[in-house]
């Protein structure tokens, strides 16, 4: 069995994600997807062309490797003290889902754990979790995120 985990920063979706892959001897690859989609989102508005623009994007950017960095990092600890041997993946896309949806296709996994809502860049707005369950391959675990 092979599970992936769509890395946001719930910590819940994680401690699930690890639990499952434990109980079942299952392997466990973390995939974390760094939205590009600011640049299209902000495309049509008045910063278009400006150095406003830029700086904006520029931060972004940045802001979404901090986040891998943390997430990453959150997660392997929790793999560690588990004893789990995951794969982490990183990758880049407009959409979230849709990069989502690639690794599923890719990876022949069995299950897909992911948090409710999906919080991504972009994507807590988008609604992820409904455009992913739709097309996913596989079987899907939501989990409610913490309040």
């Amino acid at each position: 069995m092979n599970i992936l985990l769509a890395l946001d920063d719930s910590a819940r979706a994680m401690d699930e994600a690890v639990r499952l892959a434990s109980e079942r001897k299952a392997g466990l690859t973390a995939l974390f997807v760094l939205d590009t989609g600011w640049s299209v989102y902000i495309g049509s508005d008045f910063l278009l062309g400006s150095t406003a623009r830029s700086k904006f994007l520029e931060y972004t950017r940045d802001d979404e490797y901090a986040q891998e960095r943390a997430t990453v990092e959150a997660f392997q600890e929790r793999a560690k003290k588990a004893g789990l041997d995951c794969t982490i993946k990183t990758a880049t896309a407009g959409r979230v889902p849709e990069a989502i949806l690639a690794e599923l296709a890719e990876g022949g996994y069995d299950t897909l754990v992911m948090s409710q809502p999906f919080r991504r860049g972009l994507e807590v707005m988008r609604d992820a979790t409904a455009q992913v369950l739709k097309k996913a391959p596989c079987d899907v675990l939501f989990v409610k995120r913490e309040d």
